[in-house]
């Protein structure tokens, strides 16, 4: 999918979503896209479509999502019955294991995910994930050097200029 494309949907599904705290849905999304590579820009600016229920899977699709995006997509957001750490850190495990492109697109956009969780870190239903635990798993993984180098290279952007400011 055009990552331009993928902006606007994520602006208007989460234009008015806010974390438990007040924060910005789309300031959280924002950084997860700045700290991930270029290829992985549309999935991390979707990355919360399908864990908040903004869209469903045929509107991604019918928007031009690949198969290969969606399945990326179904890679990093936790099911529902995720709320435990040992469910959550055996979903991380999925990600970490995942084959080909959408492996390599989820864990990208995960491990971006996490470590923005591990920086600002939030609350849903009185439960946080674990996401420094899920972490150290995805850094045991086969992309981990990748995903590491790809992080410190990262331009460091304003948020504006990220599109949520």
């Amino acid at each position: 999918m055009d990552v331009d494309r993928a902006r606007s949907i994520a602006e208007h599904a989460h234009a008015a979503d806010r974390e438990a705290d007040g924060r910005p849905v789309l300031a959280h999304i924002a950084r997860v896209v700045r700290a991930t590579p270029a290829e992985a820009h549309a999935i991390a600016w979707l990355h919360e479509v399908l864990e908040r229920g903004a869209l469903p899977e045929h509107e991604l699709l019918a928007a031009g999502l690949s198969s290969d995006e969606l399945r990326a997509l179904r890679l990093v957001t936790p099911p529902i019955w995720a709320r435990s750490d040992r469910a959550y850190l055996g979903h991380v495990e999925l990600v970490a294991r995942a084959a080909g492109r959408a492996g390599r697109l989820a864990r990208a956009v995960k491990a971006a995910d996490l470590r923005d969780g591990c920086a600002h870190p939030r609350a849903t239903d009185g439960w946080s994930p674990p996401w420094a635990a899920g972490l150290r798993r995805l850094d045991a993984g086969p992309d981990a050097r990748r995903l590491a180098a790809a992080a410190a290279a990262a331009p460091v952007m304003p948020l504006d200029q990220a599109g949520a400011g």
